[in-house]
């Protein structure tokens, strides 16, 4: 008895240790930390760079990018007023997060990019 107890415990610790699979890959957060608190060229590049990688990465892994990335990314775009290509990372924003399609159309009004 006491050893089936012993190994009902030993299962039931190793199933809480389990971790699912993450929905999506990566994390930018620390980046878009300092690019928010220095607010210079070097730590947007840096935030710039990691949003980059997290798209390639999330592409290689087949995991859909996790949500807000692609209109970080399409707002800094803008900032170096490079309407075109922000445009297609509000769109892909839109695609990927559907019910994210009223606000990235706003941001696209707002900035006056045509669809």
């Amino acid at each position: 008895m006491r050893i089936r107890f012993g190994l009902l415990a030993i299962l039931l610790l190793l199933a809480a240790c389990a971790q699912p699979p993450y929905l999506y890959y990566g994390t930018s957060s620390h980046s878009y930390y300092q690019a928010v608190k220095k607010q210079d060229e070097k730590s947007v590049a840096k935030y710039k760079a990691s949003l980059e990688d997290v798209f390639q990465k999330s592409a290689k892994l087949g995991k859909p990018v996790p949500p807000g990335l692609y209109a970080d990314y399409a707002l800094l775009l803008m900032k170096e007023q490079n309407a075109d290509e922000a445009r297609v990372y509000f769109q892909k924003e839109m695609e990927t997060w559907s019910e994210s399609h009223d606000l990235m159309n706003f941001l696209m009004q707002r900035y006056s990019i045509e669809k």
